[in-house]
């Protein structure tokens, strides 16, 4: 069908996904070693090394205040996804997003998904709160996301 699209669920949370167009997922590839990085955001991971570059990895549901601890352990079953930076790109290529699972290709239509309007966005990094057969997601609000890593990752002058 011409209206619509590729797009990735990426489980952030039990209860919770990521949705985003397939054409912005660069990559999942399998949990791998976590190198620390000096910042006090405790949803900002580290970086992970991803085709000769060191990318920030975030754990999205950390950054939101759904998941109010500590991150939580990492598994075997956990991925990473990495995204495309849309807004600025030239200082942040690509980005990472820890993902408690697999994330799952759908096809997506415009009747597809309904927007949850009446529950009140919580925090800047999500854009909008949806619904996609019957399974909540957040529409991640990318320019917010690509400004806060530059300013956590940009190297001192």
């Amino acid at each position: 069908m011409a209206n619509e699209i590729r797009a990735v669920l990426i489980p952030i949370e039990a209860n919770r996904k990521l949705l985003l167009p397939n054409a912005m997922v660069a990559e999942v590839m399998a949990m791998r070693s976590i190198d620390d990085i000096e910042t006090d955001q405790k949803w900002l991971l580290g970086t992970v090394s991803w085709r000769g570059w060191d990318i920030p990895l975030i754990d999205f549901g950390l950054l939101t205040g759904y998941q109010h601890e500590e991150p939580t352990n990492l598994v075997s079953t956990d991925n990473i996804a990495v995204l495309k930076c849309i807004n600025h790109p030239q200082d942040l290529p690509y980005f990472a997003v820890l993902s408690r699972g697999i994330p799952k290709l759908q096809l997506v239509s415009r009747g597809d998904i309904q927007l949850h309007e009446e529950q009140e966005v919580i925090h800047h990094a999500i854009a909008s709160l949806v619904s996609i057969e019957d399974e909540m997601a957040d529409i991640p609000n990318m320019n917010y996301l690509e400004t806060q890593l530059i300013s956590l990752t940009a190297e001192p002058a």
